[in-house]
């Protein structure tokens, strides 16, 4: 009989980082009791908009505690007053608000000696992290992508990592390809790096997406982002007219994508938006990405959007809009690592949309781009490989 493990999964920003260790967490609950701590209110709202990904976590996750700023208020504020003059306060102030104790509680967790792993994205690890192990250290750190993404960075980038030297503190990373590689081993001891593929993209996970759906001739999907200046407001404004323009005139039909957690402002510009469109057009969709994509013939998004990979691991061709508000200073207007990599089509501006649209459909690319299969594997199982490597780990 497998001996039974305790784990916490703790969720920093959004339903995404959800979305990426759910298939694995489905995959161990037979021996395996998850607990879940969100670091704020945010990301557990943006989880209980995703209607499928809540589901699916209420069913594996025991128990969960949403952590509140005004939690431990008196430590804070101490902290905030006093910390910066003492190194070593600022240090008994952070466990202090970081009190095992006070977890074990919220959670109705085990003794923290029977916590055997905790899962955290990548990029920022929770002080609870340190705590925890501080208390246990024989507690394991897993760490895993916050959303699928490629993370290839140029080398000027690579060169000033080498330089800081900054070490991550974990028992292994996860991670999408070999070329997230490059950026982590100047973080991570190589032998705890682990190149695993995503696990929604398994095809274990995307057959429960094969259920009847309605299928719309010549279905578009737009997957719009959330608002961050007027700029980005316009632009938005501006591309989801045009689509429909297009729509409407070559009878095609447009699905616009949410976001799992959409904004006021841009909430405001599809109502804005619907105000005399026929809806023989358009619809607008809070469902899984995935149940969209089933349906559609070619996904339109920003650039650096997520849905990129979502879109090609089904086989549909993507087509990338220049980025909108400040991340094109930083990121460049109109290129990516998919347009590096020729993974996506990209349009400058919105007058070569639609024949940029017409010819994709006419010429009936269905198959990903052949590129795709460069990065990523055909019959990957990256559910099943990193539970492996994680009872291989804690046994």
């Amino acid at each position: 009989m497998r001996k039974k493990f305790n784990s916490l999964l703790i969720v920093r920003k959004s339903s995404s980082e959800i979305d990426w260790i759910i298939p694995v967490m489905e995959k161990m609950e037979a021996y395996v009791k998850f607990y879940t701590l969100f670091l704020n209110k945010k990301a557990f709202v943006s989880l209980k908009n995703s209607k499928f990904l809540y589901d699916k976590w209420k069913k594996v996750s025991k128990n969960y505690y949403v952590q509140n700023k005004t939690d431990r208020l008196f430590f804070k504020i101490t902290k905030e007053v006093l910390g910066p003059f003492s190194k070593t306060l600022n240090e008994e102030l952070s466990y202090k608000i970081h009190s095992t104790n006070y977890l074990k509680r919220k959670l109705n967790l085990p003794d923290i000696k029977n916590l055997h792993f905790i899962f955290n994205e990548f990029q920022k690890t929770s002080f609870w992290v340190d705590s925890l192990i501080k208390e246990n250290k024989n507690i394991k750190l897993f760490l895993y992508p916050h959303t699928t993404h490629i993370y290839k960075y140029n080398k000027k980038i690579l060169n000033n990592l080498k330089k800081k030297n900054i070490k991550k503190k974990c028992d292994a990373i996860f991670l999408g390809n070999k070329l997230d590689e490059d950026i982590w081993k100047l973080k991570i001891d190589k032998n705890k790096i682990f190149i695993t593929g995503h696990p929604k993209y398994d095809q274990s996970w995307q057959k429960q997406f094969t259920s009847k759906i309605k299928w719309k001739k010549n279905n578009l999907i737009f997957a719009v982002k959330n608002i961050t200046d007027i700029n980005s407001y316009n632009i938005t404004m501006k591309y989801l007219n045009s689509l429909y323009k297009i729509c409407e005139k070559n009878k095609y039909f447009l699905t616009i994508k949410l976001p799992p957690y959409p904004q006021n402002k841009l909430l405001e510009i599809i109502s804005n938006f619907k105000i005399g469109k026929k809806t023989d057009f358009f619809e607008i969709s809070n469902d899984n990405i995935f149940k969209c994509l089933k349906k559609s013939k070619l996904l339109i998004n920003f650039n650096l959007s997520a849905t990129s990979l979502d879109a090609l691991s089904s086989g549909i061709p993507v087509i990338q809009l220049p980025a909108i508000s400040k991340l094109k200073e930083k990121y460049g207007k109109n290129d990516s690592v998919y347009t590096d990599l020729n993974l996506v089509y990209k349009v400058p501006n919105i007058e070569k949309m639609e024949k940029k649209i017409k010819n994709i459909i006419n010429n009936n690319f269905k198959k990903v781009h052949k590129n795709y299969y460069k990065y990523f594997s055909k019959k990957q199982n990256a559910s099943k490989k990193v539970s492996n490597i994680i009872i291989e780990k804690i046994s």
